[in-house]
């Protein structure tokens, strides 16, 4: 058993945090190693609710920001340690599996290094579309849903990339990206309809709106990703130049 460091209340073994004042039981003076082990742990959460979660995530939209929302949330991954595995899996490991055109286009910049660089930045302006949608609702819960939502669409969209190219001379593959298409269309009204609770009509309405009003904004973004690539030094004045 030991004491905490800050203010000598006895411990359990298991104890993460001082019942007395709430200081974290970590220990910082040891060797790096093993922080990264349980910096790793706690990301990639390796005690199953991320699997479950995940398979949550694909299988049943809107459930994990509906049960979130709700106070449900022991059972799940927290939407930020969902949102941050698997944008940082899309980032890292879909750029080695998307093998780069030979005439380096503009969309395969787009597919491995505009994503990095604006969707963390769109995830609130997503969720205060949503607010003018459902007003009802805080600010907060529209968070909570896009980060879940944004999390989806990765996995589907990385499929998407990585047979892109085989795509191109496999029939087969090529119909498995309309099938993840409509997946996805599906996916962005039932995942409303289910965190929402409204009906499909209404659902499918609004999840329209929120999609026309994000589609310009995340064109601008890879607009201004693209200038960025291009090595200019004050994409927004060439962008309003253009």
């Amino acid at each position: 058993m030991a004491d905490c460091l800050n203010c000598g209340q006895a411990l359990t073994e298991r104890a993460r945090y001082c019942p007395a004042c709430g200081q974290s039981t970590r220990i910082l003076r040891r060797p790096w190693l093993q922080a990264l082990r349980e910096v790793l742990d706690e990301l990639f959460d390796f005690d199953g609710r991320m699997l479950q979660s995940l398979r949550l995530l694909l299988t049943q939209p809107g459930r994990l920001p509906l049960d979130y929302n709700d106070g449900r949330r022991v059972a799940h991954t927290s939407p930020v340690r969902m949102y941050l595995l698997i944008s940082l899996l899309f980032f890292f490991v879909l750029p080695v599996i998307v093998p780069p055109t030979p005439e380096e286009l503009p969309e395969h910049h787009f597919a491995v290094d505009l994503y990095s660089r604006g969707m963390f930045l769109l995830l609130p302006i997503y969720a205060l579309l949503l607010k003018l949608f459902y007003r009802r609702f805080f600010y907060l819960e529209h968070l909570v849903y896009s980060a879940y939502l944004f999390s989806a669409m990765f996995v589907a969209i990385g499929v998407m990339m990585a047979i892109e190219e085989l795509s191109n001379r496999y029939l087969l593959l090529l119909g498995v990206q309309f099938v993840i298409l409509a997946y996805v269309l599906w996916y962005l009204v039932a995942s409303v309809r289910t965190c929402y609770a409204e009906g499909w009509g209404k659902s499918a309405l609004k999840a329209l709106g929120v999609l026309l009003l994000f589609l310009p904004v995340l064109g601008a973004s890879i607009e201004l990703a693209g200038h960025w690539g291009q090595g200019d030094t004050d994409p927004l004045l060439r962008l309003i130049n253009d």
